[in-house]
């Protein structure tokens, strides 16, 4: 019995530490968000928010504009990518989550795979691009970067 307790315990201790996250709040411009705990925080000021992980990079680069709708965003999104000479863009798609609206797309440049997701606030001139980069083929940081855009909030 003690020997089954032991291993119980182990395996709470180790699937908890296995998805810990961090919970980050940017006062500012009124957002929370997570990160796994291998995060590690590099900017953080009124123009920029970014962190790395293990193989990855995360950054949010707000922005104010008032006249554009979720299309827009999209052709932001993309122009943007563009402009990074990506090799080649897998995905574009609309999204609409947590109040957001917006556009994602999915390139690779160099042996790194970029995802770019724009979103604007429709009940706010406060709109976001968010660029995380990793390993192309990685698909734990693919899961990861899904996960980190999900969890964006408003506070």
């Amino acid at each position: 019995m003690k020997s089954l307790f032991i291993l119980l315990l182990s395996f709470v201790v180790f699937s908890t530490q296995s998805v810990a996250q961090q919970s980050y709040t940017w006062e500012d411009y009124g957002i929370s968000f997570t990160l796994a705990d291998d995060f590690q925080e590099t900017v953080s000021n009124g123009e920029e928010f970014s962190a790395s992980g293990d193989g990855m990079e995360m950054t949010i680069i707000p922005f104010t504009d008032e006249t554009i709708d979720d299309t827009d965003i999209i052709g932001y999104t993309m122009s943007v990518a563009a402009s990074l000479n990506l090799g080649r863009i897998d995905d574009v798609s609309t999204i609409n989550f947590n109040g957001f609206k917006g556009g994602y797309a999915e390139g690779a440049l160099d042996g790194a795979k970029i995802f770019i997701m724009g979103v604007i606030d429709p009940n706010s001139d406060t709109n976001f691009f968010v660029i995380i980069t990793f390993l192309d083929g990685d698909n734990n940081a693919i899961d990861e970067a899904v996960n980190i855009c999900k969890s964006i909030r408003k506070i």
